[in-house]
């Protein structure tokens, strides 16, 4: 008995404290008393199982041995076996549960494109799982999944940041500082998605705060100015006007020179009154420029403006308050041709703080403006995105840009425009160089996925395409039907025939467009550059000298005109070797990148 009682001695330190200490097994296993004692043994085991305890995974298997064991007349003995039944199942969902969350987890990595929607993943399924199959997963990897869900936090307040950015905000230096600070503290994996972002928002710090670059913008406008006379044509004093204003606020404190070229606006104007060049002084200058019969009048949430076109501004935009949240500015060359005793009728009408709604006539009829006019609204939340509401009931694009604390709509037309929150997933993306401008298209509805959330940004983009997302990002509509026999009828007819009534495409003697050819980076260029003259940008003679291209010598003077002024404005950069390539296929990627620099130069994103 010695013996037995040694090894009795070594199974109970075998065991948890908390065993139950049973007897000696009896000699003979036929007796009724030998399956009393291993089924009580069974049901001791169970009992000691508690999921709250350590010992929970080793009194789990020895009472799933212990009772394996046991004949099949003695497994019906046992009082408890249910427990152990119920237990067992809940082991194995818990580690089904832990085994899933491994891989889902193990499965996350910078290098792959669907880094955020893997961590997204993650936390969902981690979200989705009982107390009990929480308990089981290992702590390392909980607290990873944390600083991965905290991490894509502050990258997507970084990248809400990134955007917030104007360089006409008052607060742009220690704003943007703050960013890039922000930028800096996220770790490389993260850091990695906003790279492309952050080098454009340090390249327009260091652009738009150079004082060298404001002086010489300057100087351009200064010097046409100059070249100016009573004697120039209308075309050569407009086009002057347009270079002016195009400048930044900055820019424009520097020209010291621009009472000339009101003064040479104004004798153009009235050249049958024979002006002095000194008739103006400053105050009677600032008294033209206020008018003072423009009636605004509420009722409810609905303001009605009355604009007497002759006490509009000639030489700067008309600015109109209208309530503590809405103003319009309206240049005057953006009433189509009248007479000074007409009178424009204008409707707002704000809706919860969220949506506007603004309607415009001339002579009781609808008004199409000749130029876009402004309407600034405050309040809206910074990352808000503007949709216009269409006659179809469908939401869709509207240009606007971001000011300050105000979403400025860029218009022609009347139309409701209903701020949201429109974040669109697209699933191929996260590791393309363009993915920000992607995300900033189509956020705005310019640019779409398909049906499983992919956007394909290495595929071609054809001509029709393209034009539809100029068109969407424009809000232009075409007033007739398509002149070609291959347009009318498709779905991009309208599209293409809206930029050819804007002067963004040209209309080709031909009965035949091609539009479902792949876009060369020629033509994206020069629709490129005919965007920004139909928005009114500033479009001065390209500096031919600091172009670098040594492959567009055979093109027309046409073409090298439009890719010159492409290059200046930084929209198209050059290739290996001094080449532009102007018959290299545009991706859908390199055109997102092209069309967000576009409407972000022509103030209309």
């Amino acid at each position: 008995m010695a013996y037995k009682k040694s090894a009795a001695l070594l199974a109970l330190f075998a065991i948890p404290a908390t065993a139950a200490v049973v007897g000696d097994a009896p000699v003979s296993a036929n007796t009724s008393y030998s399956y009393d004692w291993q089924v009580q043994n069974a049901e001791n085991l169970i009992d000691q199982i508690n999921p709250a305890n350590t010992t929970y995974q080793y009194y789990l298997t020895e009472a799933r041995n212990a009772y394996n064991a046991l004949t099949y007349y003695q497994q019906t003995q046992v009082r408890n076996a249910a427990t152990l039944f119920y237990y067992l199942g809940t082991n194995e969902n818990q580690q089904h549960a832990q085994n899933t969350f491994a891989a889902k987890m193990a499965a996350i990595s910078s290098r792959n494109s669907t880094f955020i929607r893997d961590i997204e993943e993650a936390n969902r399924y981690y979200n989705s799982l009982t107390a009990g199959q929480k308990a089981v997963i290992p702590h390392h990897l909980y607290i990873q999944l944390q600083n991965y869900v905290e991490n894509a936090r502050k990258t997507e307040a970084v990248q809400q940041s990134f955007e917030q950015l104007n360089v006409k905000d008052g607060n742009y230096v220690s704003n943007y500082q703050s960013a890039m600070y922000a930028y800096n503290l996220l770790p490389y994996d993260f850091k990695l998605l906003l790279t492309t972002m952050a080098n454009d928002k340090m390249r327009e710090y260091e652009t738009f705060h150079s004082p060298s670059y404001n002086r010489s913008i300057a100087q351009q406008v200064m010097t046409a100015i100059s070249n100016l006379t009573t004697s120039s044509t209308k075309q050569q004093v407009e086009e002057v006007r347009a270079q002016y204003n195009g400048l930044n606020i900055s820019q424009q404190s520097l020209v010291t020179n621009i009472k000339d070229l009101i003064y040479i606006e104004d004798v153009q104007s009235n050249i049958p009154h024979g002006w002095d060049p000194y008739y103006y002084d400053d105050e009677q200058l600032q008294e033209k420029e206020s008018p003072t019969r423009i009636e605004v009048t509420k009722q409810d949430q609905t303001y009605t403006v009355l604009m007497p076109v002759s006490d509009m501004n000639r030489y700067t935009p008309t600015k109109i308050t209208v309530s503590n949240n809405i103003a319009l500015s309206i240049p005057r060359d953006a009433i189509p041709g009248t007479n000074e005793q007409a009178v424009v009728a204008m409707t707002i009408e704000e809706t919860s703080g969220q949506s506007v709604s603004f309607s415009a006539s001339l002579y009781n009829d609808n008004l199409q403006f000749a130029s876009y006019i402004d309407i600034e609204v405050k309040g809206l939340p910074a990352t808000a995105t503007l949709l216009r509401l269409g006659d179809d009931g469908e939401y869709s694009a509207t240009p606007y840009t971001r000011v300050a604390n105000k979403h400025i709509i860029k218009t022609k037309t009347s139309g409701e425009y209903t701020a949201t929150n429109n974040q669109p997933r697209l699933f191929d993306i996260h590791a393309d160089g363009h993915r920000y401008e992607i995300e900033q298209l189509a956020k705005r509805k310019i640019v779409e996925g398909d049906e499983n959330n992919s956007f394909k940004p290495r595929e071609h983009v054809t001509l029709a395409q393209y034009a539809t997302m100029v068109s969407r990002a424009m809000a232009l509509t075409a007033n007739e039907g398509s002149a070609y026999r291959d347009v009318q009828g498709k779905w991009y007819e309208s599209s293409i025939q809206s930029l050819i009534e804007a002067g963004v495409l040209e209309q080709r003697q031909s009965n035949f467009l091609h539009a479902e050819r792949i876009m060369t980076r020629k033509e994206a260029a020069i629709m490129s550059i005919r965007l920004l003259q139909h928005a009114g940008v500033a479009i001065a003679d390209p500096d031919y000298s600091s172009n670098p291209f040594t492959d567009v010598k055979q093109l027309s003077s046409s073409d090298r005109y439009y890719i010159a002024l492409a290059y200046d404005f930084g929209i198209f950069g050059g290739k290996e070797n001094g080449r532009f390539d102007p018959d290299g296929k545009l991706t859908r990627s390199q055109m997102a990148k092209v069309l967000y620099r576009t409407l972000q130069i022509a103030k209309m994103m």
